[in-house]
């Protein structure tokens, strides 16, 4: 009778284990979904404000204190498949959406990576942001507003008709949110490469067939990067392209651009990066250049960063010039202080119109 019991009660055990394993296993493969995200609040002040339109002051009347935010919601979905490949499904909302924009989704992607690499399907930046980005300038020392996006917030870029923004102010090879693929390699000995083609280059996500009549088209991007150590000292180094077919008849004609970076980690928490692109259309009307240089220095829960960029345009008088000193501070696990100087001064295609100006912006920034 106790032998009964005993095997009895051995059995039930095993089940249940069996049971619970099954349960675990089952579980464990089931696609699942999260969401994170950041919220930056911010207040600025504009300490001093120029701006000229053929020698006459020109500069709104607005308020010197204002605030604002910058946010967004992402949603992640993963999946692993039975044998191995890892899916991932990212939806990014804005979360400072204005009214008058009426779609408030910024990146989409799917992404499948195994030991071949990664292939990502969707509207997001291609091949030279996923793998330049970390190595570029201001991108990579930064530690409190974005040097490319944030500063035309405050004090207008003069300069920006005709892609000014892209061609002087941005340092990425940024080609916009159009739905494209991407391949991205393993890292091999260091090295990495990355493929993209976009059958346009615009911010276009209406899943319809792009008329090649309408802009630039039938892109190409490429990009491959290193990194290594000396000792103490980590180094990465970079570069990449991209290449559009114009549109017949239009200004944007056939349009390529490049760009080298790199980055120096130092003991002591120091770090400097540096980046350089050109941008050439057929007809020379978008050409230019831009040079953008930061150095960071991490102490604890204390971070520094002075960043730089400077960009003009081949065959006009634009030109743009922003200096940012930032300083962070970590409150806890995603939680930062952050308080940034910005100067900026910037010229138009004609050169009659000149903006200039100091902001200071302090914010805090959760990540979650």
């Amino acid at each position: 009778m106790r032998t009964h019991l005993m095997a009895g009660t051995a059995l039930v055990a095993a089940t249940m284990l069996a049971g619970g394993a099954l349960a675990a296993d089952k579980k464990m493969m089931k696609p699942s979904i999260s969401v994170n995200g950041y919220y930056d609040a911010l207040v600025g002040g504009i300490l001093n404000e120029e701006q000229k339109q053929g020698g006459k002051d020109m500069a709104p009347d607005t308020t010197g204190l204002d605030v604002r935010t910058d946010a967004e919601i992402y949603f992640n979905g993963r999946a692993t498949t039975d044998n191995g490949l890892k899916i991932h499904a990212h939806i990014q909302l804005e979360g400072s959406q204005t009214h008058s924009e009426s779609d408030p989704i910024d990146e989409y992607f799917l992404s499948v990576s195994g030991s071949f690499g990664k292939i990502i399907l969707g509207g997001t930046g291609g091949a030279p942001v996923k793998m330049l980005t970390g190595l570029s300038g201001s991108w990579a020392t930064g530690v409190g507003e974005t040097l490319s996006f944030d500063v035309n917030d405050w004090i207008p870029n003069a300069g920006v008709a005709g892609g000014g923004h892209y061609i002087m102010q941005h340092s990425r090879l940024d080609t916009g949110d159009a739905d494209k693929v991407t391949y991205i390699s393993p890292k091999l000995g260091g090295f990495q490469i990355g493929l993209t083609y976009s059958p346009n280059r615009m911010n276009a996500d209406t899943n319809s067939r792009f008329n090649t009549e309408d802009g630039p088209n039938n892109g190409l991007e490429g990009a491959v990067n290193y990194t290594g150590k000396f000792g103490d000292v980590g180094f990465g180094i970079g570069a990449g392209m991209t290449a559009y077919q114009g549109a017949e008849g239009k200004k944007d004609d056939d349009r390529s651009d490049w760009l080298v970076a790199g980055r120096i980690d130092f003991g002591g928490g120091f770090r400097v990066a540096a980046a350089h692109k050109q941008v050439t259309d057929e007809n020379k009307a978008g050409q230019g250049q831009l040079t953008d240089v930061g150095v960071r220095f991490v102490q604890g829960a204390n971070s520094f960063s002075l960043t730089g960029v400077m960009g003009e345009k081949d065959n006009s008088q634009a030109s743009y010039t922003a200096v940012m000193g930032s300083y962070a501070r970590a409150m806890g696990p995603g939680v930062k202080v952050h308080l940034n100087v910005i100067g900026t001064e910037s010229e138009s295609d004609d050169g009659n119109n000149e903006n200039s100006g100091v902001v200071s912006v302090a914010g805090i920034k959760v990540v979650f």
